[in-house]
């Protein structure tokens, strides 16, 4: 591994065979998973990579954003290989996201399907591994009143609660349905206040974070498009009244992120708490959030799993998605 803190402290805890709980440093080690849609195909390929490289125990926590949350889960529950798969699974995203649903006033991205249809019949999913696992996961969403964005571990209890989070973490406004209530609160996607989820990891006490990006290294923030600002705006402060704020602020909120991001990357500082991005490489394929083409939703994955290897400098073994993967959702 290159020098830097974060990689110092991943690669001393898995030659020690460190385990959560039953720690020998002082440090909270924490992964933050962005989502985007179908652009998470690249973090969830980076979240296999951790797996395959025996990583996944050397974390203390999972902070996932959206697609980035159900990808963190995957890791914490040890069932990365089985579950990435299903972004190729022919027809899945398809049947998951369809433009057309839009047309009739139906949600275009349905997550519900997702988590409670794929999750339990097509892929079937342990979900008690996650509840059990020594690794917390930790699903950001947006509150729909304040703007603010919520860790929601704390209501996660048992399956229907974690689905019912994961569900809150991916609520595309619109795009997704309506807000998803939790304990008397109104939730929407965690892209709306914190699409890189590192915010909420360093308020609470994570001292180095790898942060799984979805923008390539050659993207730059963008705006809400004025589709999404007309939205926000006609559905106003009475209802989404978090929002409005949020959505005004979030070119220069998601600059600000990349720029303290690639510095920390770059130059680490001697003090805590300590950042390292891995992003997908300059000219990789762009993915669009709602691409359901199976092929390019693996050569996302792929993409993903070559550069958390590269940036970690672990020597290449010519894998790219597990073979056993593929056999498992065939």
């Amino acid at each position: 591994m290159r020098a830097h803190p974060v990689l110092d402290v991943l690669a001393a805890r898995r030659a020690e065979g460190s385990f959560p709980r039953n720690r020998t440093d002082p440090h909270r080690v924490v992964l933050a998973v962005e989502g985007g849609g179908s652009r998470a195909t690249y973090s969830s390929g980076m979240v296999l990579a951790l797996e395959e490289l025996g990583l996944a125990n050397c974390f203390d926590a999972v902070y996932g954003s959206s697609a980035g949350a159900l990808a963190g889960s995957w890791l914490v529950g040890a069932q990365a290989a089985l579950c990435t798969a299903g972004w190729y699974r022919p027809g899945l995203m398809a049947r998951v996201t369809n433009p057309g649903r839009g047309l009739r006033g139906q949600p275009v991205v349905d997550v519900e399907y997702l988590v409670h249809t794929v999750g339990e019949e097509v892929i079937p999913f342990d979900w008690q591994a996650v509840i059990d696992a020594p690794v917390s996961l930790h699903p950001v969403a947006t509150d729909v009143e304040t703007g603010e964005a919520v860790d929601l571990a704390d209501t996660i209890v048992d399956k229907a609660s974690l689905q019912l989070a994961l569900r809150a973490s991916a609520a595309v406004p619109l795009l997704a349905g309506l807000p998803v209530e939790i304990d008397g609160r109104r939730y929407v996607d965690a892209a709306v206040a914190e699409p890189i989820p590192f915010h909420t990891a360093l308020d609470q006490g994570a001292t180095h974070v790898l942060v799984l990006r979805t923008r390539r290294a050659d993207q730059t923030a963008i705006d809400a498009t004025r589709l999404e600002k007309a939205l926000v705006s006609r559905l106003g402060t009475v209802n989404v009244p978090g929002l409005v704020h949020v959505v005004g602020n979030r070119l220069e909120n998601r600059r600000g992120d990349d720029r303290r991001l690639a510095d920390a990357t770059a130059s680490p500082t001697d003090d805590p708490p300590h950042l390292f991005e891995v992003r997908p490489p300059a000219g990789a394929g762009t993915i669009n959030p709602l691409e359901t083409d199976p092929d390019v939703l693996r050569r996302g994955i792929e993409t993903g799993q070559r550069a958390l290897r590269q940036a970690l400098e672990f020597e290449e073994d010519g894998r790219d998605v597990h073979e056993d993967s593929t056999r498992s959702t065939a």
